[in-house]
C-alpha cells in the first residue's frame, strides 16, 4: 500500500499530454489552449465613446461652472458603426452613441444626462477632463501583443476574446477517450425493479457524469458479468480504443475479482494495487504502452473519491492542464470526527463560510456505499494518515466538491 502523494507522483510520471488539434472556437469551450495568441489588431481599433453623450473638445469647458455654462453647436450625430469625416472645431459637438468612433478633434465625451439641449445648442455646466468617457485606440491590446497564454482554459469569455481578435479556430489539446468497464453480477439497469441480492447500476452514471464534466469523451462498455474470459476481451477492446480505462469493482482480492490477474496476463505494467486512502483502498493503476488503466472500488463513495483524487488529474493532464490536485484551504471543525491512523481519510461534510473563515459540519454516515451522504455535502475535510480522531475546533485542510 502506498500513500496518496506517492500514487499521484507515479500517475503523473506515466501520463502524457495528448497531441494537438485545430478546432473552431465554439468547439474549444473548457479545453486548454495549445498556442500563444497574439493580437492581429489594435483593440479597440479607434478612439471610441464609452457612453451615450456628446463628443466635444475638453478645453472648451475649462472655465465652466453652474453659473457659466459653455455652449456648443451640435453638428450631427454619430452611432456605432458610423465614421465621421468632419473634424470637430472649438465650440462644436457631435451627439455620439456608445461604441461609436470619436470624430477627429474631439477628446472627451460628456454624458447625455449631464447636459442641457435646446434645439441645436448644447449647454455644459461643468469642467470635462480630457479622455473623459473615451476608450482609447489599443487600450485593450495592441497589434502583436500577447493576448492569451498557451495553457489557458478556454471559457466563454476567452471565446469572445478570440472572436474579437479574428481567430475562428485555434490549437487545443485533444480530449482523451475514457473507456468504462463496470463489473458485477449484482448490477441491474437503473429502471429495473430490485430483486434480492441486486442493486442498480449507479456507478456507470456517476463515472459518465464525472468524465463529461471534465470535457473528456466516454466509451462505456456497460456492465460486464464476473466472467474472466469475457472480461479479458473487454479489457483488450478498451485498451485498443481508449486513452484511459476505468473499471469499477473487481479490484479487491475476492474469488471474482479478476482485474489484476487479467492485467498481468495481457502484459500490462502494474504500478500499484492499493493506496492509503479512505474510502477507496483497493485501487490498481497500470500502464499498457501509453494507455492508462485505473481499477477502482465498486462502492459508490470509494469510486467517486478515488476518481476525483487519482483519475481526474491524469485526464486533465492529457488535455493540457497542469497535473495537480489542489484547491485545499483551512477548515475549522464544528464537530468531532472519528478516524484511524494509517490512511488519509476524506470525510464528506457541509462547509459554510462566515467572515472569511470556513467551517465543517457532519452530513451523515461515511460508509463507502452511501451516495446520499455525498449528495448532502458540498465539500470534504482531509484527515492525514498519522492522525486519529479529531476534535471540534481543530483546523484541517478541506476543499469544495462538485
Amino acid at each position: 500500500m502506498i500513500d496518496v502523494d506517492n500514487a499521484l507522483n507515479i500517475i503523473n510520471e506515466n501520463t502524457k499530454k495528448l497531441p494537438l488539434e485545430k478546432k473552431d472556437i465554439l468547439s474549444c469551450l473548457n479545453k486548454i489552449l495549445a498556442e500563444d495568441i497574439y493580437s492581429k489588431d489594435d483593440l479597440p481599433p479607434f478612439d471610441k465613446s464609452a457612453m451615450d453623450g456628446y463628443a466635444i473638445k475638453s478645453d472648451d469647458t475649462r472655465n465652466c461652472d453652474a453659473e457659466n455654462a459653455a455652449e456648443f453647436e451640435i453638428k450631427g450625430s454619430i452611432k456605432a458603426g458610423d465614421y465621421c469625416e468632419d473634424e470637430l472645431k472649438s465650440g462644436e459637438a457631435f451627439k455620439i452613441m456608445t461604441g461609436a468612433p470619436l470624430p477627429k478633434g474631439a477628446d472627451a465625451v460628456i454624458e447625455i444626462e449631464k447636459v442641457e439641449v435646446k434645439g441645436s445648442i448644447l449647454k455644459v455646466s461643468q469642467i470635462v477632463n480630457k479622455d473623459n468617457n473615451v476608450v482609447k485606440l489599443g487600450e485593450e491590446t495592441k497589434v502583436g501583443e500577447l493576448a492569451l497564454n498557451r495553457g489557458s482554459k478556454i471559457r466563454p469569455v476567452e471565446i469572445g476574446l478570440l472572436a474579437s481578435l479574428g481567430y475562428s479556430s485555434v490549437n487545443v489539446y485533444k480530449s482523451p477517450t475514457v473507456a468504462l468497464i463496470i463489473t458485477g453480477d449484482e448490477l441491474v439497469s437503473i429502471d429495473s425493479k430490485l430483486k434480492r441480492g441486486k442493486i442498480r447500476n449507479s456507478n456507470e452514471y456517476s463515472l459518465k457524469a464525472l468524465i463529461k464534466n471534465l470535457g473528456a469523451k466516454v466509451l462505456s462498455l456497460g456492465v460486464i458479468k464476473d466472467d474472466k474470459d469475457n472480461l479479458r476481451e473487454k479489457i483488450k477492446y478498451a485498451l485498443e480504443n481508449a486513452d484511459i480505462v476505468v473499471s469499477s469493482g473487481g479490484a479487491s482480492v475476492g474469488d471474482y475479482d479478476f482485474i489484476d490477474d487479467l492485467l498481468k496476463e495481457i502484459g500490462a505494467d502494474i504500478k500499484f494495487t492499493s493506496v492509503a486512502i479512505k474510502p477507496g483502498k483497493p485501487v490498481t493503476f497500470a500502464t499498457y504502452e501509453e494507455k492508462l488503466f485505473f481499477s477502482l472500488p465498486g462502492n459508490p463513495l470509494s469510486l467517486i473519491t478515488t476518481f476525483q483524487e487519482l483519475v481526474k488529474p491524469a485526464i486533465e493532464k492529457m488535455m493540457g492542464k497542469q497535473f495537480e490536485n489542489k484547491g485545499e484551504f483551512p477548515v475549522i471543525l464544528m464537530e468531532d470526527f472519528k478516524a484511524k491512523i494509517g490512511r488519509k481519510k476524506y470525510i464528506y461534510v457541509e462547509i459554510k463560510e462566515h467572515d472569511g473563515k470556513y467551517y465543517a459540519y457532519k452530513v451523515g454516515s461515511q460508509s463507502s456505499n452511501h451516495l446520499m451522504t455525498m449528495s448532502r455535502s458540498n465539500g470534504i475535510i482531509i484527515i492525514p494518515e498519522k492522525c486519529a480522531n479529531v476534535k471540534a475546533g481543530e483546523v484541517l485542510n478541506g476543499k469544495f466538491i462538485l
